[in-house]
């Protein structure tokens, strides 16, 4: 049983990238549903899940910001600010799946 009510599970390539900050190769999503998305620098329409923010430690807040800003060159505060905006994709072709325990989502 996962420790979120609705998570996605990492493969190895999104452990690769990520376990790091989810040593258990889960992430907190906001819906299980996919959304489509244009990711910055990429310019390619991809399927994601919104991470949900409000589910991460401030640890683990810290470490993405640092990791993106490694990867982007951009400072934390304005990554932050673009997430605020826009919402944390994670990219489905990291994940295995993903699950809920809401009740009643599927009613």
């Amino acid at each position: 049983m996962s420790k979120y009510a609705t998570c996605a599970y990492l493969n190895a390539e999104g452990k690769k990238a990520w376990s790091d900050v989810f040593t258990a190769g889960e992430v907190p999503i906001q819906s299980i549903i996919p959304q489509s998305a244009t990711l910055e620098g990429i310019g390619i329409v991809e399927r994601v899940f919104l991470v949900d923010l409000t589910a991460l430690t401030y640890q683990q807040q810290d470490a993405i910001l640092g990791k993106l800003s490694k990867l982007s060159g951009a400072s934390k505060d304005e990554i932050l600010k673009e997430i605020l905006k826009v919402g944390l994709p994670l990219r489905v072709k990291f994940t295995e799946g993903c699950g809920t325990s809401k009740l009643g989502f599927f009613i």
